[in-house]
């Protein structure tokens, strides 16, 4: 199994109705690209969270179906949704035998 996590902390102002829309739109993904498990967004309940407020958590069976979520049109609309409010982000790809 292969997994993507991507962090977000917004710029002052973001709307959270907007940032909302943005990451339910990503959670639909899962039911349109082969090779993904699961899509999962949340708000970070975390003291150590420094600023990073909320978290995509993306589950796939290989590296390529990654590849295949992050150049899907749908995810790239909804990615350049959050990349507007986005003051800053990490992403974390890994896997998992």
């Amino acid at each position: 199994m292969f997994t993507h996590i991507a962090i977000f902390k917004w710029k002052q102002g973001a709307a959270k109705a907007e940032i909302e829309t943005a990451l339910k739109k990503i959670e639909d993904l899962a039911k349109r690209i082969p090779g993904i498990i699961e899509i999962s967004t949340g708000e970070n309940q975390s003291e150590y969270a420094s600023g990073y407020t909320h978290v995509v958590l993306v589950r796939a069976d290989s590296k390529e179906a990654i590849e295949a979520y992050r150049v899907h049109s749908e995810h790239q609309q909804a990615a350049s949704m959050l990349e507007i409010m986005e003051e800053h982000g990490i992403g974390v790809d890994f896997e998992t035998k």
